[in-house]
């Protein structure tokens, strides 16, 4: 009786030992599964960080490249680069600065989350605070450059309207010049006859043996005509015993005669010393 109540307990300390066995193995198991989620999302984590980082550091090499772009292109002699290129820049690093701001909080919320974990990344938390002060920086120079730009949005309408002046004055000078030039190149001429030229005190008759036509004190022109010395080169005249009154010089015209001896024009050979002496030109004839 004694061997089977004592047989009947070691069948029950051993049931217990069978269930205590498990439990332990179970608890194990789950301790090992709910480590290998902390492991797992530390690892997370510190990826997220790293990712972060990298991204942060090639973010700043092209905000430096672009800022390269628009300094080489102001100092280099003939680099001036169009106002659009130059704002479609500033745009690029503002949008990368924004992008560098996000990412620099993600940061933030990682380290929080490490160090709630007892985790700590040497100089992780000096590492985010430099990159605030660049941001901080970059943020500054990028207001300073939109500054910039828009002086010098504002020099360049100055110079268009100090350049629109010039070109208007340029322009009046060259009218001007223009007006100067046909002034000073205007000439006048009449082909008349003797008495009605004389009558009109156009010309004179001096002496008393074999008088000698000259130029009267009249000086209205409004009997002439008026011509370009630079596009005139003959005048018609179809008279006979045409004469030229006024002074100039033999050599730089010729009378031109026809067959039944008419003056049939005034040929102008030499322009230039031609009018020199006398802007008029008084044909007569009898």
């Amino acid at each position: 009786m004694k061997h089977i109540a004592f047989a009947a307990a070691l069948g029950v300390v051993a049931a217990l030992t069978s269930c205590v066995s498990r439990q332990v193995v179970v608890e194990a198991e789950s301790q090992r599964d709910s480590l290998a989620t902390v492991v797992s999302e530390k690892d997370s984590l510190i990826n997220a960080v790293f990712a972060d980082i990298n991204a942060i550091s090639e973010n700043l090499a092209l905000i430096k490249s672009r800022e390269n772009l628009i300094s080489v292109a102001g100092e280099a002699e003939g680099g001036r680069r169009p106002v659009q290129e130059i704002n479609n820049d500033i745009a690029a690093i503002d949008r990368l600065l924004q992008e560098n701001k996000s990412k620099i909080a993600s940061l933030q919320r990682s380290a929080a989350l490490l160090r709630k974990a007892n985790l700590r990344i040497d100089g992780l938390e000096k590492m985010i605070a430099d990159m605030n002060t660049q941001l901080a920086e970059k943020s500054g120079e990028v207001e300073q450059l939109r500054e910039n730009l828009a002086q010098m949005g504002i020099k360049v309408e100055n110079l268009s309207q100090e350049v629109a002046v010039r070109s208007a004055e340029v322009e009046n000078l060259s009218g001007e010049k223009i007006e100067l030039q046909n002034q000073l190149n205007t000439v006048y001429y009449i082909v008349g006859p003797e008495k009605e030229l004389r009558d009109a005190q156009i010309i004179n008759k001096q002496g008393f043996i074999g008088r000698t036509l000259t130029v009267g004190k009249n000086g209205n022109l409004d009997s002439f005509t008026s011509a370009d010395s630079r596009l005139l080169s003959e005048i018609p005249v179809g008279q006979k015993k045409a004469v030229v009154v006024t002074p100039h010089p033999e050599d730089s015209y010729e009378l031109v005669t026809g067959a039944d001896k008419v003056v049939e024009k005034l040929l102008i050979t030499d322009p230039v010393r031609f009018w020199e002496s006398s802007k008029v030109l008084i044909i007569s004839y009898k």
